[in-house]
């Protein structure tokens, strides 16, 4: 073999020793990346109860007289008000929302696009008031006290008079708008938030346990956390596909100044799982004694 033969020979083997290493850089984010350190992922879960309830009602008063209408909506709500007052509950409160005026027995339809039929006498009109009964302080409850629970807010408030359930009349567009969210009886995690913090510090305390066997396992010591990157976030849509019983929102805001707080709504009482997952990356420093750590 000539000497021109053999040079050729090894230009090739370099030409594709410095390809496979450019490639590698490349996949490995590009060759200024830092490769010290280890990255290692932690998983956290936290279970919590909701810790309250809430149940629609909606009263309603009709009449051709609007004055007629205006004082049995009056008597309606003030029933409905005396009624769970008579309870004598400090943890359940109702609270009023959307007021309606409306012809009585008037039904939108929106695929109808013909003008409405032509009415004969006086329209009668029809006043809804939308409520909901608040119940707190349910996460310590077992199952028999919390049917007992529901079954006696219910009977009070169908015995004085109140229609039980959301909006009962048609919506083609509400399963945009997450209608399977209309339980008859919601269950509310509102330390929603607070229960987050521990599923990401459970989070944490499984990265730092993975990078230390590594660690332990490489010769070196573990440092600080370098960097973070959130995989799975609780409350996003990886939580929230169209099969999760959990509906995350945020909460109104009594002031302007307030931040919207997350909580959590399903429709069963039981323990609620907070999934977080993350990467985290430790910087490494060598042993301080490494004859002495190989020796044990």
């Amino acid at each position: 073999m000539t000497k021109v033969n053999i040079r050729a020979i090894i230009l090739a083997a370099l030409a594709m020793a410095l390809s496979a290493t450019a490639a590698h850089a490349q996949s490995s984010g590009g060759a200024s990346t830092n490769l010290e350190g280890f990255t290692v992922a932690g998983k956290g879960l936290a279970l919590a109860k909701p810790n309250r309830l809430e149940i629609d009602l909606e009263i309603s008063a009709a009449s051709e007289m609007t004055s007629d209408v205006i004082v049995k909506y009056r008597d309606a709500k003030k029933r409905l008000q005396e009624a769970f007052a008579g309870l004598k509950m400090g943890n359940v409160t109702v609270e009023e929302r959307t007021l309606g005026v409306d012809q009585k027995g008037q039904f939108f339809n929106p695929y109808m696009m013909d003008m409405p039929p032509s009415r004969k006498g006086k329209v009668e009109v029809q006043l809804t008031r939308k409520l909901v009964v608040n119940c707190t302080n349910i996460r310590e409850l077992d199952e028999e006290a919390l049917l007992q629970l529901v079954a006696r807010l219910l009977d009070v408030a169908q015995d004085a008079g109140a229609k039980v359930g959301g909006q009962s009349d048609m919506n083609p567009y509400s399963y945009r708008y997450g209608a399977s969210n209309s339980a008859l009886v919601r269950f509310i995690l509102d330390d929603f938030e607070a229960q987050s913090d521990k599923a990401y510090q459970a989070a944490v305390s499984d990265a730092r346990s993975r990078a230390g066997r590594l660690a332990k396992l490489s010769g070196v010591e573990l440092g600080p956390i370098a960097g973070v990157r959130e995989v799975v976030v609780p409350g996003e849509k990886s939580q929230t596909t169209s099969s999760s019983p959990y509906f995350y929102y945020g909460a109104a805001s009594t002031t302007d100044d307030e931040t919207p707080k997350k909580q959590l709504t399903s429709s069963k009482f039981h323990e609620i799982p907070i999934n977080v997952e993350i990467q985290v990356r430790f910087a490494t420093v060598p042993l301080k004694n490494p004859g002495r750590e190989g020796g044990q």
